[in-house]
């Protein structure tokens, strides 16, 4: 009965096999790459720290250590490997302080691995690693307890429902030869892999899961951790400048309304001011306006001839009446146009004679006061 590591073992390698068929890492390696260009070249070594690899590759009594970085291996030096146990020393003196935290691979000759590729199915690839363990019988002659094998998928098309899986195996034995020929080193490996002619990797890692070193992700989980820190006070200084705004607004607000409220009251106070300066000044404008009855009787008398006499003058609202008799009166409305206190005299009825005094009755309407702007006469009374 498989157990739960076995179980969360083949869900990870489920995982993983769609991950890599996905075009995530292609998107994120490119997208790594261009953040990368945008840091100043200092803080670029420091980054491509995780991506340098130290080679270690035994040739008779020699340990040849190579540094690989995007695919290019540099030899750093060579170190005698015997006796074995000072290996890890003569090591670390070789490397410089960011080489010595970068990941450990061994190479082993390709003759010593077994390699075949398969024609899988791609529902395969969920759970490869098992897949592979039935293989083994068929197409090594090794069974699974004998061997340590590992896998690599070729590429091929995305629609395609079959793919091709390189198998690669070491004996135990011979891997156990390998890793006792680098006696402390063992311990710092984090994977082992086959020897390729150009002297890089062939891609598999033979190295049981624990046997491989721990990385020490102090760096990283510190950079983890001040970009939380920084996302966090950012967080909370956007919300403090929020918060400022929003006491701005408030405030602002009250300072509005308190101003609309006494620009209102002025405003009010305006009003009653005009209104009772209106009513104050309106008795002395309209006296003003209205002409004097004095000059109004002098203008009469200088207009009218000798022989003319009034019976009736009266102003009502604005309009002047004359009643009286004359011998010229159809003369008189002639005579009163140069009036200067009244304005638009007419007879208001028709001229009669009168026996008794051998004259003419006449009636006379004329307009009186000042002239207001659309041309009439405001109300006036005496």
């Amino acid at each position: 009965m498989p157990t739960i590591s076995d179980q969360l073992a083949q869900s990870l390698s489920r995982l993983t096999a769609r991950y890599a068929q996905s075009p995530i890492p292609a998107f994120l390696a490119w997208w790594g790459g261009e953040l990368r260009a945008c840091l100043p070249l200092r803080w670029r070594r420091r980054f491509r720290v995780s991506e340098r690899s130290i080679l270690l590759r035994l040739e008779g009594d020699e340990l040849i250590a190579l540094a690989q970085r995007e695919g290019a291996s540099e030899e750093l030096g060579r170190l005698p490997a015997t006796p074995p146990e000072s290996l890890p020393a003569a090591l670390n003196e070789l490397l410089d302080e960011d080489s010595r935290e970068a990941r450990r691979v061994l190479l082993i000759p390709s003759r010593a691995v077994l390699r075949r590729t398969l024609q899988l199915p791609v529902a395969a690839l969920e759970n490869l690693s098992s897949v592979l363990g039935f293989e083994l019988d068929r197409q090594t002659p090794f069974r699974a307890d004998q061997v340590y094998y590992d896998s690599r998928v070729l590429p091929h098309e995305p629609d395609a429902r079959q793919t091709s899986v390189q198998l690669a195996l070491i004996t135990r034995q011979r891997l156990a030869e390998e890793l006792a020929g680098i006696d402390g080193l063992a311990s710092t490996l984090s994977a082992v892999d086959a020897d390729e002619a150009g002297g890089g990797r062939a891609g598999f890692n033979f190295l049981p899961p624990e046997q491989r070193a721990r990385r020490n992700h102090t760096f990283g989980w510190l950079m983890a951790g001040l970009a939380v820190a920084t996302l966090f006070f950012l967080w909370l200084g956007m919300n403090r400048i929020i918060d400022n705004r929003a006491e701005a607004i408030v405030r602002l607000q009250a300072e509005v309304d308190a101003q609309r409220d006494e620009a209102r009251a002025v405003t009010r106070l305006r009003d009653e001011l005009d209104t009772a300066a209106a009513g104050a000044n309106f008795l002395a404008v309209e006296k003003f306006r209205q002409p004097s009855m004095l000059l109004l009787l002098e203008d009469l008398t200088r207009l009218l001839p000798d022989d003319t006499f009034l019976e009736r003058l009266s102003v009502t609202r604005g309009e002047l009446t004359l009643a009286g008799q004359s011998s010229q009166a159809p003369k008189l409305v002639e005579l009163l146009q140069d009036s200067k206190t009244f304005r638009s005299p007419s007879l208001s009825g028709p001229i009669q004679p009168d026996s008794r005094s051998g004259k003419d009755r006449f009636n006379i309407a004329a307009q009186f006061g000042a002239q207001s702007e659309d041309g009439d006469a405001p109300d006036a009374g005496r």
